[in-house]
């Protein structure tokens, strides 16, 4: 090692630690805005997620999030890395009839769609599809953590069905 390099204080390295809603960042992760009409933020401060909507002319003087420290955005996956969940699925797919069905959507126009529609005829794979995607996303939301220096503790808001 050079003596002459100083490392940063331990301190540093430290991460922040908040109280994350692991469902809310998940859906977030998954939310996908074509338009760019949303967002969503993570307040690095208190851990709570805003879903923001663009620009409301009725409403000038809302504050954006990004005006402030604060606030962190939550970029969606890329596409690419969802396609790779389905992908990971299908090979691992123990009915080789819907693994079959569910390589070949993979493969044509609208894959993401498609894959919905087939796995619809297959209820308890579908089950297990829900299950896997699910697992996957809670690495990618560990990682997306990590990657922007928060220890998070987990927390889940039990949502009661509307009706």
């Amino acid at each position: 090692m050079n003596p002459s390099v100083s490392l940063p204080d331990r301190d540093d390295f430290a991460a922040r630690r908040l109280t994350i809603d692991l469902d809310e960042l998940i859906w977030a992760l998954n939310s996908h805005d074509a338009l760019g009409e949303y967002s969503h933020w993570l307040n690095l401060e208190s851990g709570e997620l805003l879903y923001h909507c663009g620009f409301d002319a009725e409403d000038e003087a809302d504050e954006s999030p990004r005006d402030s420290g604060q606030w962190l955005r939550v970029e969606p996956v890329e596409s690419s890395q969802a396609f790779e969940i389905m992908d990971d699925f299908t090979r691992r797919c123990r009915d080789a009839r819907l693994a079959q069905a569910l390589a070949r959507t993979l493969q044509q126009r609208k894959p993401f769609r498609r894959f919905k529609d087939t796995l619809a005829a297959f209820p308890e794979q579908r089950d297990a599809w829900f299950a896997f995607e699910r697992e996957a996303m809670e690495v990618i939301a560990r990682r997306w953590c990590e990657d922007h220096g928060i220890s998070p503790r987990w927390s889940s808001q039990q949502r009661t069905p509307p009706g």
